[in-house]
C-alpha cells in the first residue's frame, strides 16, 4: 500500500453579489443564506481509512461524552468496525484516519478553528479498514460503496490504494458500481510522485493533485498526476495538500485529547477536495431540492476551479483548484438524474452491486433528459456583458473493456457561430467555427467524459442568445434497450454554467387609459377614450378597440392602430354614425383594447394584453321622435346570459386580435417596420 498523506482545502469565501435569479439560475446569495453560510450541514461522506479517534474533540458528542456512533450521534452516524474499531497505536499508518476525518468534518467543542472543517456540518460514516496486519480494505470494495448509499452518503473519501498504475479490478468494480448508482462519488488520493496509481485511474472517481496552500498556489511537486494508464487526463482537480492542520489521534479511547499536527500529501488533497464538494452537495439541495448526482457534482467542481499552472485543464492539475467565489454571479444547474428520493430507487433495486446490475433502473421518477444515441437536449439562454462563459459537462462511463460513450457538448450564438467540449487554445478558451463552414459533430472528441466550453465576454459582445447543447453521439451498448447502466442503451448527464441568465419571456404590450374606468357614467350623443399602448421589448404591436356589451360588439375600425414605440391614441364615437340602428339604450357597455406584440424571438412567442374599462350607459335619443321626453328602452340581460354572451365575446376578441394582428404585420410591415429595433436593445 502505499502511504496516504493529507490536505487542507483553501475555502474562498464569496462576496456578496446582486446578480438577478431566475427559476433555473441559483442565485445562492439570495436563496441560500450566501456562500460564506455552506458548511456542509445536511451532508453525509463516507471515510475508509485507519480509523477515528472517536474521543477527540473534533468528534466526540460532548465535552465529557465520547458517545456512541448512530442518527443521534453528534459526528459519526455509523463506525463500521468489521475490521478494527479505532485510530490504534501500532498500526499502519496510525493518526492518518483522524486527521481525513477532521478534515472531512471536525466541528471542536473547545475552541480549535485553526482545525475547524470548511464542511463541519458533516456527519461521517467511518469505515475502518487497517488492523494489526495493515491496509485490509475487503476485496470488493463495492461493499464499502454500498454500506455508505444505504446510509445516505453520496460522496467518499479514500485516500489510499495499491503501488500500480494498472486499471485493477478494484477500479473496474468502482466504475461498475458508479454507472449503476449515479449517486455515488469517490475521491482518490493518486499516490506521491510518478503517475497516478490505482483506484486513482478508474473512470468515474475524482483523482486530486496536491498543491501548496497559497492563494496563487502551485502544484505540490510530489503530487501523482495524470495522464493515467488509458491516456485520459486522469486528473480532475486540485486540492491544498501540503502541511495541513488537523486531528490528530493518540490511540486512547477516553483521553478526551483535542491534539492537532500537520500533514502532507495527495491523501490530504482528496478529502479536502471531498470537504469541498459537501459545500457543493448541500447548496443543491437547499436551492434546489434534490440530491446533485455524481455526474452533476463533477461538473461543479470542474465548474468552479481556478488553473494555476495554465489556462486550461490538464493532466497535471485537472481543471484546477475549485473555489465558491466562481459562483457568486450565479449558476445554472442541470442533473438528469434529479429524484426526490434517490436512497429509495437504489434500496428497492437491491442495494449491492450484483442486485443493481440485475435490476436495471430505466430513469422512471427523474427530471432527466436520459439519451440514447443520436438524441440531444438543448437549452437557451442570455449570456451577462461583461464575464466569461463556461459551461462544463460530465457522465459516467462505462468500466475499461467497453467503449466510453461519446456525449458532445456545444455551444451555439446567435451570430451562427459554435464551440465543441474541450476544443482550447493556448488561451484557455475555446475555438469557434461558424455553422456554414464546419458541422458541430464533425470536430473530433476526446476519450474525455468531464468535457468544458469555455467563452471569453469579448467573443460574446452584441450576442443575443446562446444555446446549449448535449448530444449522445454514440451510445455503445443496445442489449438493454430503454434502460440505464452497465448494459444500458441511454445515458443521462450532469450540467453546470456560469456567466449565463435565462433569457427574459416575452410580456404582452402595456395598455393603459388615460380618462379613467368610465364606470357608472352616461353618454347621449357620443363617446371617447384616450389610451397608451407601449411595448417593452419594442416589438411592434397591433391595438384593436370595440364597443362591447353582453349582446354584442362593435368593432371601432377607425381605432386600430400599428405602432413600433409608446402610442397615445384619442378613439372617439359618434353614436348616430356607428352604433344606429341597432339597439344601443343600454347600461353595460364597456370599451376593450387587445395589443397584440409582433415578438419573432426562437425561445418565445407572441403575447396579447386585454384591458376593459368599467360598464357606462349609452342614452341617445332620436331626433325623430315625435314626443319629448319619452325614454328609449334601456335593454339589461339577465346575469347567466350576460357571461355567457361575454365569455364569447372575448374568446371571439382574442382571436379577432390575433387575426387581425397577422393582416395588418403583413399588410403594413414594410411601411411601418422600418427602423424597427430588434428584440434586444442595448443597455446603458
Amino acid at each position: 500500500m502505499r502511504v496516504p498523506v493529507v490536505l487542507v482545502f483553501l475555502l474562498m469565501v464569496a462576496s456578496q453579489s446582486s446578480a438577478s435569479s431566475s427559476s433555473n439560475i441559483m442565485d445562492i446569495e439570495e436563496e441560500g443564506g450566501g456562500l460564506g453560510a455552506l458548511n456542509g450541514s445536511g451532508v453525509v461522506i463516507a471515510v475508509a481509512d485507519t480509523g477515528i479517534d472517536l474521543d477527540h474533540d473534533c468528534f466526540r458528542n460532548s465535552t465529557g461524552e465520547v458517545g456512541v456512533p448512530g442518527n443521534s450521534h453528534r459526528k459519526v452516524i455509523l463506525l463500521n468496525d468489521s475490521i478494527d474499531d479505532w485510530d490504534n497505536q501500532g498500526h499502519q499508518q496510525f493518526k492518518h484516519g483522524t486527521h481525513v476525518a477532521g478534515i472531512l468534518a471536525c466541528d471542536p467543542l473547545e475552541g480549535g478553528d485553526d482545525i475547524r472543517s470548511m464542511s463541519s456540518g458533516v456527519k461521517l460514516i467511518v469505515q475502518d479498514i487497517v488492523d494489526s496486519t495493515g491496509w485490509a480494505p475487503p476485496e470488493n470494495v463495492t461493499d464499502l460503496l454500498a454500506e455508505a448509499s444505504s446510509n445516505g452518503a453520496v460522496i467518499n473519501s479514500w485516500s489510499w490504494g495499491d503501488n500500480s498504475i494498472n486499471y485493477t479490478d478494484r477500479s473496474r468494480l468502482i466504475d461498475e458500481w458508479t454507472i449503476e448508482n449515479p449517486w455515488s462519488l469517490v475521491f482518490v488520493a493518486p499516490g506521491n510522485g510518478g503517475m497516478m496509481l490505482e483506484p486513482s485511474n478508474a473512470y468515474n472517481v475524482v483523482s486530486v493533485a496536491a498543491s501548496d496552500s497559497e492563494e496563487n498556489g502551485s502544484i505540490w511537486h510530489s503530487s501523482s498526476h495524470g495522464p493515467d494508464v488509458n491516456g485520459r487526463r486522469g486528473t480532475l482537480i486540485s486540492a491544498p495538500g501540503v502541511d495541513v492542520l488537523s486531528a490528530r489521534a493518540d490511540g486512547i479511547q477516553d483521553s478526551m485529547n483535542n491534539g492537532s499536527y500537520s500533514m502532507t500529501g495527495t491523501s490530504m488533497a482528496a478529502p479536502m477536495a471531498a470537504s469541498f464538494t459537501a459545500l457543493l452537495q448541500q447548496m443543491v439541495q437547499e436551492n434546489e431540492g434534490f440530491t446533485p448526482s455524481a455526474p452533476l457534482l463533477r461538473s461543479l467542481l470542474a465548474v468552479s476551479a481556478e488553473p494555476l499552472t495554465g489556462a486550461d485543464p490538464d493532466s497535471i492539475q485537472g481543471y484546477g483548484r475549485p473555489s465558491l467565489e466562481s459562483f457568486t454571479g450565479g449558476v445554472f444547474v442541470h442533473d438528469s438524474y434529479a429524484v426526490e428520493d434517490w436512497m429509495e430507487i437504489i434500496q428497492s433495486r437491491g442495494g449491492d452491486l450484483e442486485s443493481l446490475k440485475s435490476n436495471p433502473w430505466n430513469g422512471s421518477g427523474a427530471a432527466g433528459p436520459f439519451l440514447s444515441e443520436n438524441e440531444s437536449w438543448s437549452h437557451l439562454f442570455k449570456p451577462i456583458a461583461g464575464e466569461d462563459v463556461e459551461v462544463v459537462m460530465s457522465y459516467n462511463a462505462r468500466p475499461m473493456g467497453q467503449e466510453i460513450d461519446d456525449l458532445r457538448l456545444v455551444v451555439k450564438t446567435s451570430d451562427g457561430r459554435f464551440a465543441v467540449d474541450d476544443q482550447l487554445s493556448n488561451s484557455g478558451f475555446s475555438t469557434f467555427w461558424y455553422e456554414s463552414m464546419k458541422h458541430p459533430l464533425e470536430i473530433n472528441s476526446s476519450n474525455e467524459t468531464t468535457v468544458m466550453i469555455r467563452i471569453p465576454e469579448s467573443s460574446l459582445v452584441g450576442v443575443e442568445w446562446i444555446e446549449i447543447e448535449v448530444v449522445a453521439k454514440t451510445i455503445i451498448s443496445e442489449t438493454k434497450n430503454g434502460y440505464l447502466g452497465i448494459n444500458g442503451s441511454m445515458l443521462g448527464f450532469g450540467l453546470a454554467a456560469t456567466g449565463i441568465t435565462d433569457l427574459v419571456q416575452n410580456e404582452g404590450p402595456v395598455v393603459v387609459i388615460n380618462t379613467g374606468s368610465l364606470e357608472g357614467e352616461n353618454f347621449t350623443n357620443n363617446v371617447s377614450i384616450n389610451v397608451t399602448v407601449y411595448d417593452l421589448e419594442y416589438d411592434g404591436f397591433v391595438t384593436v378597440m370595440r364597443l362591447v356589451n353582453s349582446n354584442f360588439s362593435v368593432d371601432l375600425g377607425d381605432c386600430a392602430f400599428v405602432s413600433v414605440n409608446i402610442t397615445t391614441v384619442l378613439c372617439y364615437v359618434d353614436f348616430s354614425k356607428e352604433l344606429v340602428p341597432r339597439p344601443i339604450n343600454r347600461h353595460d357597455w364597456f370599451f376593450e383594447i387587445v395589443a397584440v406584440d409582433d415578438n419573432s424571438s426562437i425561445w418565445t412567442s407572441q403575447n396579447i394584453s386585454i384591458v376593459k374599462t368599467g360598464n357606462f350607459t349609452i342614452w341617445w335619443e332620436s331626433p325623430m321622435l315625435e314626443k319629448e321626453g319619452v325614454a328609449p328602452v334601456i335593454e339589461d340581460a339577465s346575469e347567466t346570459e350576460h357571461n355567457r354572451v361575454l365569455l364569447w365575446g372575448v374568446g371571439g376578441i382574442v382571436i379577432g386580435a390575433i387575426v387581425a394582428a397577422g393582416i395588418m404585420f403583413r399588410g403594413f410591415e414594410k411601411r411601418v417596420f422600418e427602423g424597427v429595433l430588434p428584440p434586444f436593445r442595448e443597455e446603458e
